[in-house]
């Protein structure tokens, strides 16, 4: 009897920033480990990333929305200033996925927070830790239109626990969660969580930059400025994955470099005495799988930032300083006594699920 041809998977997460790509390499390293024929498509640094992640795969220019950030906070009149053109291309992407869909005989599209990625062809899951979004204005009209993009697919899966101490707080649980909203644990390319009193603590302060322009390198250029005053050694992340190669800046004591493998940012983070990053969901997920505790600084006007940042420090799991009154010195006596977030992926949970679909 002949052996049945292993399912086709198409992975495309959203080119917003690179953590809904970062938070996809469990998935496909699951997909390839369970036999799956993986497809990748992205865009922008979501792209950079997994050409250097995965260069055994097959990767697909799958143009993107591309979202920026205002440089000041009216994020949400920005982006409702920009809805006709991300409309038009969410019609292109369509089209695009359509065509991918026959050329490479998909089975089943994974969709990371790409509404249009979807056929009536293929199994079709979207994966998002927003059920509920928080918005600065319409907050109930922004939920019933992303509620009518993925309720379209034929399973939604949050990246989270669905215990009630979980990462994502009030985004990613909501009352009328259905049968086909599947949690499969909290998403991280990091492979463990290590005792903090084991590390070499080779750097006084990692940096992580994150997210769409401007604000990244607003919030680089902040960073230096701060750094520029203390005499610790400094590892700056640019977040932009196209060389590992460092960066010239003026200051002995600080390393820039524009991006890091998987393996090798594990370990500078964990050699590292102090975090700064954004409370991006995908980096507050890959640092709790470490047992980090950071100092988060909000992307203004981003509210699924801000009310994250809120929701963990509550916890007493991070600092949170903003951005327009970011002080380093301050952001170091603010951090004493933060507890772990004590949130771990679950595997298991995704090895399972993956192993149904494939099976179906």
């Amino acid at each position: 009897m002949l052996s049945k041809s292993p399912k086709r998977i198409l992975v495309a997460p959203l080119d917003w920033g690179i953590g809904h790509a970062t938070r996809c390499v469990p998935i496909i390293q699951e997909l390839v480990r369970q036999g799956a024929e993986v497809i990748l498509a992205a865009d922008g640094r979501p792209y950079d990333f997994l050409k250097k992640e995965f260069p055994e795969l097959v990767l697909i220019r799958l143009i993107g929305y591309g979202i920026t950030y205002p440089k000041h906070e009216l994020l949400g009149l920005h982006l409702l200033l920009k809805s006709s053109s991300i409309l038009k291309k969410i019609k292109n992407e369509k089209i695009l996925i359509e065509k991918i869909v026959l050329e490479h005989a998909i089975d089943i599209i994974i969709s990371d927070n790409r509404f249009a990625c979807r056929s009536d062809k293929t199994l079709n899951i979207y994966i998002t830790h927003q059920l509920n979004i928080k918005a600065p204005f319409a907050e109930n009209l922004i939920n019933r239109i992303h509620k009518n993009y993925y309720e379209k697919f034929d399973e939604i899966w949050v990246p989270d626990t669905e215990k009630e101490m979980n990462l994502s707080g009030e985004l990613g649980h909501v009352a009328t969660t259905k049968k086909r909203h599947r949690y499969i644990g909290p998403l991280t390319r990091f492979t463990k969580a290590n005792d903090i009193n084991s590390r070499d603590r080779k750097w006084w302060l990692i940096v992580l930059l994150s997210g769409p322009e401007p604000q990244r390198s607003i919030f680089e250029k902040i960073i230096l400025t701060e750094v520029a005053k203390h005499t610790g050694e400094v590892l700056l992340l640019r977040g932009i994955p196209t060389s590992e190669q460092a960066v010239a800046n003026p200051f002995p004591h600080v390393t820039v470099l524009n991006h890091l493998a998987t393996e090798k940012l594990e370990e500078e983070i964990l050699n590292s005495h102090f975090v700064v990053c954004r409370p991006g969901y995908s980096t507050l997920c890959d640092l709790a799988a470490l047992n980090i505790s950071p100092i988060v600084v909000p992307t203004p006007g981003q509210t699924e930032q801000q009310y994250l940042a809120t929701y963990h420090t509550k916890q007493n799991n991070v600092v949170t300083i903003s951005q327009k009154k970011f002080n380093l010195r301050d952001a170091i006596n603010k951090y004493h006594q933060l507890k772990f977030f004590g949130i771990y992926p679950e595997p298991q949970v995704l090895g399972q699920r993956i192993r149904e679909i494939l099976r179906g």
